[in-house]
């Protein structure tokens, strides 16, 4: 009897400690995937911010020239305005000079301030663009309070764990994925997982959906 005693009393302790190990475990392993899920959001804003910034930057471009152009030409429309004004010809200048010249200051006059206006009109529809595109198109991609509960775990989700990966021994058994993969071998194609399970993630534990897909693209949608 005292045999059998320090028998249970030692695998109890043993049984103790590989729970205790393979808890920890499981709430470390979470932890770091909470980590590297919330860094992924945080990456995903400063990439959604360059892509702010490259809007900005192109359609500044198309405004810093539309406003160069403009500087230029409305300074030329003034040299047609004071060539109207000051720049007749002497007095006995035939009928078709005087005409042909009256002909290019108008016509000149008329192109100066068509692209005046037009210059002016590309500058506020760039401008209107730019906010159209940072107000609907590209937004940041601030994560969601099902997003952010989708990237924790409860701990009590250790309890959904198979036993043989909650009493894993060490080196023994082998790693937690061969454990889960032999585990998923034996009930995994008769057991489907029922919807709205927990999942398995790798490491043989049972958590929530991840709030974001490593490879997946970044919402800009707002």
């Amino acid at each position: 009897m005292p045999m059998l005693e320090a028998a249970a009393g030692a695998a109890a302790g043993a049984g103790t400690s590989l729970f205790g190990y393979n808890r920890t475990n499981f709430i470390y392993d979470r932890k770091m995937r909470q980590e590297t899920e919330y860094q992924i959001m945080e990456f995903r804003i400063r990439q959604a911010e360059l892509w702010r910034e490259d809007v900005r930057d192109i359609i500044g471009l198309t405004s810093v020239k539309m406003d160069t152009y403009l500087v230029v030409n409305a300074v030329q429309l003034g040299f047609c305005v004071m060539a109207f004004c000051e720049g007749r010809l002497a007095a006995g200048s035939p009928t078709w000079l005087i005409g042909a010249h009256t002909l290019s200051l108008a016509g000149a006059f008329m192109y100066l301030l068509m692209s005046v206006w037009l210059a002016m009109h590309a500058s506020v529809t760039a401008k209107s663009y730019e906010v159209r595109l940072l107000t609907q198109l590209v937004r940041l991609p601030v994560p969601t309070w099902s997003q952010l509960e989708g990237a924790r775990t409860y701990a009590s989700s250790f309890e959904k764990v198979d036993p043989k990966q909650m009493f894993r021994v060490p080196f023994a058994m082998g790693t937690q994925e061969s454990v889960l993969a032999s585990s998923t071998a034996n009930s995994g194609t008769n057991n489907p997982q029922p919807e709205g399970a927990p999942m398995v993630q790798p490491g043989g534990f049972v958590g929530s959906q991840p709030a974001h897909s490593l490879g997946g693209p970044a919402p800009v949608a707002g």
